[in-house]
C-alpha cells in the first residue's frame, strides 16, 4: 500500500493538469458570449442577438457581425463586434433598422445608435497590426503631428520635463489615438473634436464629437489614462445619444 498513495496522486495531478487546459480555452463561443455581453445587455435595449458572420483571426481574435432587435421599434439592427486577445475592443449598433437598399454589415458609413470602444495600447497595437491595405502608412505626417512626436520622445526619454502638465500634449494624444480607433472601428474620420477635458491626476476626461467622411456624426465621451511618460495605456470611449 505504500506505493499506492503516490500513484494514486500522481494520476490525480495528471488528470487535474489534462482537465484544466479546455476550461481555459476562448473559442468562437466566448466570442459570442462577451459580445452578448456589451450589446444584448446594453441598457436593456437590444435583444435576439443573431450572428451571421464570425471570422477567427488567430490569438483569441475574433469579427462578428450580425443582426439584433431593437426594444424601441421592433425591427432588426445590424451589429459589429471586435474582439482582440479575449477582450472586446469595440462593438455597434446601427442606428437605422435592416431592409433598405444596402443592408451589408461591412458598411461603416451608417449612422450608428450606439457604440464604444476600448483605447489602449493593447487595442492599437492589434489594430495597427492588422491594417493590411496600410492606408495610412505612406501618408507625410503633418507639421503639428511631427512636433507631437518629437514631444512623445522627448518626454519618454525624460528630456521634455513632466507630460502630465503639459494639458495640450494629453489632449492631441488623446485625440490622435481616439481617431485612429475610430477609424479602424466605424469607419474613416472626417474630424474630432474634443470640446471639454478634466485631467484628474492622470486620468484626461471629457466630451466630443466625430463626424465621418461618409456622412453622420455622434457625440461621444473618452477617457484616456496616461503613464507617467505620457503614453496612453487604457481607456475608452462611448457615443452619447
Amino acid at each position: 500500500m505504500a506505493t499506492t498513495r503516490p500513484v494514486l496522486i500522481g494520476l490525480l495531478i495528471a488528470s487535474l493538469l489534462g482537465t484544466a487546459s479546455p476550461a481555459l480555452a476562448y473559442n468562437e463561443s466566448s466570442a459570442r458570449r462577451d459580445c452578448d455581453d456589451k450589446i444584448v445587455h446594453w441598457g436593456n435595449e437590444y435583444s435576439d442577438a443573431r450572428y451571421d458572420d464570425v471570422q477567427d483571426t488567430g490569438w483569441d481574435s475574433y469579427d462578428l457581425n450580425g443582426r439584433v432587435r431593437a426594444n424601441r421599434d421592433g425591427k432588426d439592427h445590424a451589429f459589429t463586434c471586435k474582439v482582440r486577445y479575449r477582450e472586446v475592443v469595440s462593438w455597434n449598433v446601427s442606428q437605422d433598422a435592416l431592409g433598405g437598399k444596402d443592408d451589408s454589415h461591412k458598411k461603416r458609413d451608417r449612422a450608428l445608435a450606439i457604440g464604444a470602444g476600448v483605447v489602449g495600447l493593447v487595442a492599437l497595437a492589434a489594430m495597427m497590426s492588422g491594417n493590411k491595405n496600410g492606408d495610412k502608412a505612406n501618408e507625410k505626417p503633418s507639421d503639428s503631428e511631427l512636433a507631437q512626436n518629437q514631444k512623445r520622445e522627448s518626454y519618454a526619454a525624460g528630456t521634455g520635463g513632466n507630460p502630465l502638465s503639459d494639458t495640450q500634449y494629453l489632449r492631441q494624444e488623446c485625440s490622435q489615438v481616439l481617431q485612429r480607433h475610430l477609424d479602424d472601428d466605424h469607419g474613416a474620420v472626417k474630424s474630432l473634436s474634443l470640446f471639454s477635458t478634466n485631467l484628474n491626476g492622470r486620468n484626461l476626461t471629457g466630451d466630443g464629437q466625430v463626424i465621418f467622411v461618409q456622412g453622420g456624426s455622434r457625440n461621444l465621451t473618452y477617457s484616456c489614462n496616461f503613464d507617467r511618460t505620457g503614453r496612453i495605456y487604457d481607456g475608452f470611449y462611448n457615443y452619447r445619444r
